[in-house]
């Protein structure tokens, strides 16, 4: 189920940077061997980067560019630390005009940045926030080039491994500097409207935790949140909301206990199918499903699950039982898993409404797997009537993980099944797994 975002806390400027990634050293001296650098100044940052991430550190590189090339300077701090004498360790600078960069990835011809698609999470900080500053003398004032994107998120019993943004323009790529004004903006963006931040050990939200992301001028669409045992919580920003990130500000946005649900979502190469998990085109249909224990990532409750309805009606209503098994068994050649009443557990029993999209089926009784087994989904339909061929998302598996069977003549009965034959089908439908995290 998607949600929409439910705080957003004011706009406030942001100053920043963490450790910086070493340029390869020439055994080159270059003139122009020292510059001074100021960082663009704006403290209100301090209390949203917890002081982390607001000095220069010895080490810190620039690259700087000038009439004979690009050099390579190094920091040492002064006090405050907000300013740094750089001192020329490789490569050539020459004469003014200056222009500067940090990192010292940042560009490799010193007119154009590239922002890159992934980003790496530092607790507490940014990693290499990009700058940039122009200057005719050693005077650097570095300014920002991003702002920030702040994810506060707290959720018990969940340890995030990434988060993916996806924006309303390009978010990494090449971009061209303009510093006309004396503030730099980026535009023409070549790259995608998406940037994902990793974490290179899964962080756990139980006690609340602030991920930070460099994000050029632009809208939030939506915030991915991804989980170490494959699950993700999807957030969509609602139309009538904008979700704004301009350069040199922070933008924080607080998910807490009950505004996120992560569910394990099953897809792949995507197709349509009339088929599974119902089939309309006919009164009744019996289908089975299966989802293998290396796709699951351990025992979990499952409390619903979601399919996805494609139509072409705009909507059909269908009385559905649902049954969810632990299992053995590891594909469906053999024939349907005969009903047992002592390990099928009917999850749902009622008439459900599809409309176009992904479609809730909230389970009255939640099954709990035992992380082992593979897990059975059985769907019996005994609507008795047929809405013609009405379609639902699937996606391509191989070992023959899904069989159907369909009829006009008579309601299929669970515990006759292994006298239907039915078909072995190499896909399965599109579906979304909700499990209940407090049960962990």
């Amino acid at each position: 189920m998607k949600k929409n975002l439910v705080s957003l806390v004011s706009l406030v400027c942001l100053v920043g940077l963490v450790s910086l990634t070493s340029c390869k050293k020439e055994n080159t001296q270059g003139n122009g061997t020292q510059f001074r650098a100021t960082m663009e100044d704006c403290n209100a940052a301090k209390t949203e980067l917890n002081g982390t991430a607001l000095e220069w550190v010895s080490g810190d590189q620039i690259a700087v560019y000038g009439t004979a090339g690009c050099g390579i300077y190094s920091a040492t701090p002064q006090t405050p630390a907000t300013t740094a004498v750089f001192d020329n360790v490789s490569g050539e600078t020459g004469n003014s005009p200056f222009r500067a960069f940090y990192p010292t990835t940042l560009t490799t011809d010193g007119v154009n940045i590239t922002l890159p698609a992934t980003q790496t999470y530092v607790e507490g900080s940014i990693n290499q926030f990009p700058m940039y500053a122009e200057s005719s003398n050693d005077q650097l004032t570095f300014k920002n080039l991003c702002g920030v994107l702040a994810l506060n998120l707290t959720k018990a019993n969940i340890n995030i491994s990434s988060i993916t943004i996806t924006a309303n323009s390009a978010v990494n790529g090449t971009f061209a500097v303009d510093n006309t004004t004396g503030t730099p903006i980026l535009s023409d963006g070549n790259g995608t409207n998406t940037v994902t931040l990793n974490c290179a050990t899964a962080q756990s939200i139980s006690s609340g935790k602030v991920f930070y992301i460099a994000l050029p001028a632009t809208q939030v669409l939506g915030i991915s949140l991804y989980t170490d045992d494959g699950r993700v919580c999807e957030k969509v920003v609602k139309s009538t909301v904008q979700l704004t990130i301009d350069r040199n500000t922070i933008n924080t946005v607080t998910f807490g206990e009950n505004d996120m649900e992560f569910v394990r979502v099953m897809s792949g190469t995507t197709s349509s199918s009339n088929r599974l998990p119902t089939n309309c085109s006919y009164s009744y249909s019996y289908t089975q499903q299966l989802l293998l224990s290396s796709e699951l990532s351990g025992a979990a409750v499952v409390t619903g699950i979601d399919f996805y309805y494609e139509g072409p009606r705009s909507s059909v209503s269908r009385n559905l039982e649902i049954y969810l098994t632990n299992t053995t068994t590891s594909s469906f050649y053999g024939g349907f898993v005969p009903y047992d009443n002592t390990t099928f557990v009917q999850v749902f029993n009622d008439f459900k409404l599809f409309t176009i999209g992904w479609c809730h089926i909230d389970f009255a009784t939640p099954f709990t797997y035992d992380g082992t087994s593979n897990l059975l989904i059985t769907v019996r339909d005994g609507t008795g009537t047929w809405n013609g061929s009405q379609n639902f998302r699937v996606h391509d598996v191989t070992g023959g993980l899904g069989r159907a069977a369909s009829t006009d003549a008579n309601s299929y009965n669970p515990a006759t099944v292994s006298t239907y034959t039915g078909s072995v089908l190499n896909y399965r439908s599109d579906m979304r797994l909700h499990y209940d995290d407090s049960a962990k």
